[in-house]
């Protein structure tokens, strides 16, 4: 008897793979009636299930046991016909995955790079002529004296640097995108970010400086939002349209200063050429053609020296205190600690069951969630959000000035690791190994996003408002992708997000992760989200 409900088993797990909408079928729905019973799998079968879905074929018939013992797959305490923790599982999962070249080139990447705010928002790669990926950090002149977050500003990009890109390269050229909320430890930016730059004057004094790198001259963003002023555009870099002094050689991505009383200059200052597409060829106006032109960029507006004012409020605008203009602090603030790690070890933080999980299982654990195949569970009610003296307005209504988050305790959040799989659990398990689209990762999610392009052409603004989207507030805070994913590691603002948002209305504008509140938030059509833990 024991042997025909195994058997039964391991084909209920293989039809809930296989077809994951129950069919109209007598046999499925008798499988999973005989089995609804039986509330956990043996090692055996969950194994045999793992190397069919794997493809791994046995060296003998059926025996798959054997497969994965020679596989290195099975910790010795594990027996083939007893049940096992969800920690033990996680190990067999971490190992196949490892060992399946296949699965392997799915799930671990083969480069990753993390992009602070200014080399996302300046990306050079890709094609060069239309290289747009999305933006955090302002690179055009005031235009509104009501919105400081949309100038160059040294205030708001360094405010910015509680939030990175990562990007996951894979074997077969798939790029993952994540925007990680992960705050810098000691600093509350919004109100803090002058200390930031006071340090890095203190500890780098031979490093405030003008540096502006050539490469970060090669993006998108310096063509989008001037409303063609500080731009020049022709067909040809030798048009006398250009306001270039005689002694400079005409070269793309070469700065070289202006003086103000030249012909068609918009202003003392630095300047160069880009070769770009200002919109999609399909949208051009002014060249029908269609091709990339060459565009002078001036930067008038740019300040030098007030880094020397004692009044702190001149260093926003000051160029050697922008990390756009500044590699150097650009670098040093991507090296300052903070709240957690930015990869899968992240996890030996957010959960406080992790040191009590057995040395072996601890990294395959972690790394099954950080790749969405299980999941973390929260020890929290609704009940807490409520709660007054732990969440606070982040602005005072009376005086007008942000409140400084005070909330630091950390939600219970456990693996539980110890606990026997269940037989619902193994399906779960197993269907997120081979299927990316039913995993969910603890801390991450995933909004429907706007329809821009690489051009930095804004469809979806200009669908909605019949406008022309050639303003910085239409490319500001949007990203290309048809949909875009926040980790958010604030966890009670991202369980306050994950309990609050199912009651909200869909959008029928884009979720962002804004500034322009004077702060870090997601900005939804009909609230707001501010990213500081114990804010409301």
């Amino acid at each position: 008897m024991r042997k025909i409900l195994s058997f039964i088993l391991i084909l209920s797990l293989l039809l809930t793979f296989a077809f994951p909408v129950a069919q109209a079928g007598s046999l499925t729905q008798a499988v999973k009636t005989a089995v609804n019973k039986i509330d956990y799998i043996t090692a055996g079968e969950f194994v045999t299930s793992l190397l069919l879905g794997a493809k791994v074929n046995p060296d003998k018939p059926l025996d798959y046991w054997t497969k994965a013992v020679q596989m290195g797959l099975i910790p010795g305490e594990v027996k083939k016909d007893k049940p096992l923790t969800r920690a033990q599982a996680s190990y067999i999962v971490w190992k196949l995955i490892n060992s399946v070249p296949e699965l392997r080139d799915k799930n671990i990447p083969v480069k990753t790079v993390i992009l602070s705010p200014v080399d996302y928002t300046f990306w050079s790669g890709g094609d060069v002529t239309h290289n747009f990926r999305g933006a955090y950090v302002a690179w055009t002149p005031p235009e509104w004296d009501n919105r400081p977050w949309e100038h160059f500003n040294s205030k708001y990009a360094v405010m910015a640097y509680d939030l990175v890109v990562i990007d996951k390269y894979y074997k077969d050229g798939t790029v993952k995108t994540v925007h990680v909320w992960n705050r810098l430890k000691d600093y509350f930016l919004p109100l803090d970010w002058w200390k930031v730059l006071q340090r890095f004057m203190r500890e780098n004094p031979d490093k405030v400086k003008f540096d502006l790198p050539a490469e970060r001259l090669k993006a998108q963003v310096w063509v989008l939002g001037h409303h063609w002023a500080n731009v020049l555009a022709s067909k040809s870099i030798t048009d006398n349209k250009f306001a270039v002094p005689l002694n400079v050689n005409r070269q793309l991505y070469s700065l070289f200063y202006v003086p103000k009383d030249l012909p068609h200059s918009w202003g003392g200052g630095y300047s160069f050429f880009t070769f770009k597409y200002h919109m999609p060829p399909q949208m051009h106006t002014d060249y029908r053609d269609g091709k990339p032109l060459y565009w002078q960029i001036f930067l008038p507006y740019l300040e030098f020296g007030k880094y020397k004012s004692t009044n702190i409020d001149d260093w926003q605008w000051t160029a050697e205190l922008n990390p756009v203009t500044n590699e150097a602090l650009n670098r040093w603030l991507m090296k300052l600690p903070r709240k957690f790690p930015l990869d899968w070890t992240r996890f030996k933080y957010i959960c406080r069951d992790y040191d009590s999980i057995p040395k072996l299982y601890q990294e395959a654990v972690a790394r099954l969630a950080d790749l969405g195949i299980i999941q973390p569970e929260a020890n929290v009610t609704p009940d807490v959000f409520k709660d007054k003296k732990k969440f606070k307005t982040i602005m005072n209504y009376v005086t007008w000035q942000l409140n400084r988050p005070t909330l630091t305790e950390m939600p219970d959040i456990r693996f539980n690791a110890g606990r026997v799989l269940t037989r619902a659990e193994a399906v779960d398990m197993i269907a997120r190994v081979f299927d990316e689209s039913k995993r969910v990762v603890f801390d991450e999610l995933t909004f429907a996003n706007d329809n821009i392009d690489d051009y930095g052409y804004n469809y979806g603004f200009k669908k909605r408002t019949g406008s022309e989207p050639n303003d910085v507030f239409t490319v500001l805070y949007y990203h290309v992708g048809k949909t875009i994913t926040y980790r958010i590691d604030e966890l009670w603002q991202l369980l306050y997000m994950k309990y609050d948002l199912p009651q909200r209305k869909v959008s029928r504008y884009p979720t962002q992760l804004s500034f322009e509140r004077d702060y870090g938030a997601i900005f939804t059509s009909n609230w707001i989200y501010p990213l500081y833990d114990g804010t409301l």
